[in-house]
């Protein structure tokens, strides 16, 4: 298993998609940063503050994995059902399967090393505005690089933030990696993944204006409650609105995500693995 998991995370690293998307993150991190360091010169009073706050630790922190989770939705959902649908059109399964690798494994290995590859797209497009992000304030903004906090107290929750946005990065990977199985198409996969990632979270606010048994829908809900865990206030603040708590999210998502690897292996096992398109 473990030598299976080796050899996935290689294939992974080797795959041109997913060294792109890891890019593609810090890319996108550094146009927020500089965006950032132009509204918190150039913008209005209220706004200014604001991003004076997010380019000023703990501020800063907190922003750096916000930005990793919300781009990794869509980067890493296109990662994952390309690199599980690759094996069907390739009709690589037909020769790792015959080598004695019971199927459940090589569906495990392929997720272990897509998770993997989930923690190193969340710390590299992190680390940019982490870094940089107070110095740039101290330097363009004449502003503190750190508003000095009680740094006992917030131990805890600066070692559960990357654990977080890393666990709400699981929902849409495991969602990918089933519908790649069930359907054996990249294309669906891809379009129903980030199709729900987008909907999820209105769709949600329509129920809950409606209130009622209605309201009480959206608490099933598999990508906004994953989404609610990477956005719960990580040094303080109030929750928004609608969101559900914290417990009841990673709940929701521990279980989901259970159910559905369960059927995707179960699945896995009895299909045959016939040659398809991956589109």
């Amino acid at each position: 298993m473990l030598r299976a998991v080796a050899v996935e995370w290689f294939k992974l690293r080797r795959l041109r998609l997913f060294r792109v998307s890891v890019l593609l993150g810090i890319g996108l991190s550094l146009f927020w940063l500089a965006f950032a360091l132009w509204m918190a010169q150039r913008g209005a009073p209220a706004v200014r503050d604001q991003f004076v706050a997010r380019l000023t630790f703990p501020g800063a922190y907190e922003q750096a994995f916000y930005l990793a989770g919300s781009f990794g939705q869509t980067f890493l959902a296109i990662v994952a059902a390309t690199f599980v649908a690759n094996e069907y059109s390739w009709g690589t399964w037909r020769l790792i399967l015959p080598t004695g690798l019971p199927r459940w494994q090589a569906l495990g290995a392929k997720l272990l090393a897509l998770l993997a590859g989930t923690v190193v797209f969340v710390l590299a497009t992190a680390f940019v505005p982490l870094s940089a992000a107070p110095l740039l304030a101290a330097l363009w903004l004449d502003r503190p690089a750190l508003v000095a906090p009680d740094m006992e107290a917030w131990l805890v929750a600066v070692l559960l933030l990357p654990l977080r946005t890393i666990g709400s990065l699981v929902a849409p990977v495991v969602l990918a990696l089933a519908l790649t199985v069930w359907t054996r198409s990249q294309s669906v996969a891809v379009g129903i993944t980030i199709g729900l990632v987008l909907t999820e979270g209105v769709l949600a606010a329509l129920l809950q204006g409606l209130g009622g048994w209605w309201a009480e829908i959206p608490r099933l809900f598999y990508l906004w409650n994953a989404e609610a865990i990477a956005r719960a206030p990580a040094f303080g603040g109030a929750v928004s609105p609608g969101t559900p708590p914290l417990g009841q999210a990673v709940l929701v998502v521990l279980l989901w995500t259970i159910v559905l690897a369960a059927l995707t292996v179960w699945w896995f096992q009895r299909r045959d693995l016939e040659v398809r398109s991956s589109n």
